[in-house]
């Protein structure tokens, strides 16, 4: 269990803005299957041909809006 906390932050320390779908997928510790369904709730994700990416502040302001 720690080594995936240690992850976690190791890859909270090196993100960039725009990521592909894996990596925003581990950084909100979700399923990639998770991530397309969040799309279909209203996650906004780039699609430019077949690159698709999404913002670091578009999923917390995802997650943000989702909280209960």
């Amino acid at each position: 269990m720690q080594r995936k906390n240690t992850e976690t932050i190791e890859l909270n320390n090196y993100i960039s803005e725009w990521m592909d779908l894996k990596t925003a997928a581990a950084y909100l510790n979700v399923s990639y299957k998770s991530l397309r369904a969040f799309q279909t709730m209203g996650l906004e994700i780039v699609e430019i041909g077949r690159i698709r990416r999404v913002s670091k502040t578009s999923l917390d302001d995802f997650m943000h809006k989702h909280s209960i």
